[in-house]
């Protein structure tokens, strides 16, 4: 079976920002153990700087560039140049990860499975400060509402998503959740007292004025509190709050910004942490909680999106809501200072994360619908 793999993939698969990129990387590694599959991966952005491809295995990746400055957008121009390749790749099948690149097969005449990793209802209330955001997602939810109902199958990775498009379209559903590698099940729990994470992008949506807040309260009575942020920058201005916040608090000592790390850096981290930690006002099926909870770790997020399809209140985590430092630091601070509560919550996380987000499983998961998709044709 010839499979193209539309979707956002990273340049460096050493040093991966999350989310959808973190997803796909994981997939194609689980994919490429079916010898049965001819797979080639094809990521189309701007952040590409000149059209390349190589070799991850047997599978090829295309990487095509598009430019940062444009008078017309990127989702527009790009369904052209993923068009033309299609053409070229001619695949029997397309797994296409956002709306934009399913509506593109789509164009190109090929049966398409689209998987949704996030519910643009809900991400339009969100980003919607800036004319670009509004714009952006305007268009990706008209791409999204022109494909639905014409692709040949749709995965939903949490029942948040299943629930939210209950009445859109026509296709076939199946929920399949996001993988995770076999490293993070295997590593040892070594944590640091008082050690948090928070693995994510900056921006609104992630809320980590919250945390931060949250944060400042814990040090009062645990002075040896610490906060661990890992991950990339997408919201500069915001990312200018969280520092004023943290210098107007006093929170330097309690507050260490690792930036971007690689994935043995980040194994490194959930390996340290004592605690994951997501505030977000939405969510899906985050992965910084899946990975945090495949790890070993317990977590604290709030109760928003798909999160209540990962964390089992009590059991693996606390889910509190959003928007309230006081409910935050009150679950984080119980696991603190409860070494054992925390390890029993973290080996039930591992637990059951090893028997839902296991990669192998979840590949073969694909891999039985890619079969099922064609030989419904």
């Amino acid at each position: 079976m010839k499979l193209a793999l539309l979707t956002f993939y990273p340049r460096d698969i050493e040093v991966v920002p999350g989310g959808i990129r973190m997803v796909s990387l994981n997939l194609v590694r689980g994919l490429l153990e079916r010898p049965d599959l001819d797979l080639t991966v094809i990521h189309c952005h701007s952040d590409i700087e000149a059209d390349a491809t190589v070799r991850q295995g047997a599978a090829e990746v295309r990487y095509l560039a598009m430019p940062r400055q444009r008078l017309v957008p990127n989702l527009i121009t790009s369904l052209g140049r993923i068009v033309e390749v299609l053409g070229e790749v001619r695949p029997d099948l397309v797994h296409a990860h956002t709306a934009h690149f399913a509506y593109a097969s789509l164009r190109a005449g090929l049966p398409t499975i689209l998987t949704i990793h996030g519910v643009l209802s809900e991400q339009r209330r969100v980003y919607n400060r800036t004319l670009y955001d509004r714009a952006r997602y305007g268009m990706l939810a008209c791409y999204e509402w022109r494909a639905l109902p014409r692709v040949a199958a749709v995965t939903a990775i949490s029942s948040y998503v299943v629930e939210a498009y209950r009445a859109q379209g026509s296709s076939a559903w199946r929920r399949i959740d996001n993988p995770v590698p076999d490293e993070f099940f295997a590593l040892a729990d070594a944590p640091e007292p008082g050690r948090i994470l928070f693995a994510g992008s900056t921006d609104a949506r992630k809320d980590l004025i919250t945390l931060l807040r949250a944060v400042d309260r814990l040090r009062r009575e645990l002075p040896n509190v610490r906060l661990a942020i890992a991950g990339h920058v997408t919201d500069p201005a915001y990312e200018r709050q969280v520092h004023r916040l943290v210098e107007e608090r006093g929170l330097e000592s309690h507050v260490a910004f690792l930036g971007l790390l690689s994935r043995d850096q980040l194994l490194r981290e959930y390996a340290r942490c004592s605690v994951v930690a997501l505030a977000s006002v939405e969510e899906n099926a985050p992965m910084a909680l899946i990975e945090g909870m495949a790890a070993g770790n317990p977590v604290v997020a709030t109760r928003v999106g798909g999160i209540p399809d990962l964390v089992a209140h009590g059991e693996t985590g606390f889910m509190v809501p959003a928007r309230d430092p006081a409910a935050m630091a009150d679950k984080l601070g119980r696991l603190l200072r409860d070494p054992g509560l925390r390890l029993r919550m973290g080996r039930e996380a591992r637990a059951r994360a090893r028997q839902r987000y296991g990669l192998s499983a979840i590949a073969e998961s694909y891999h039985a619908l890619y079969l099922d998709t064609l030989g419904g044709l």
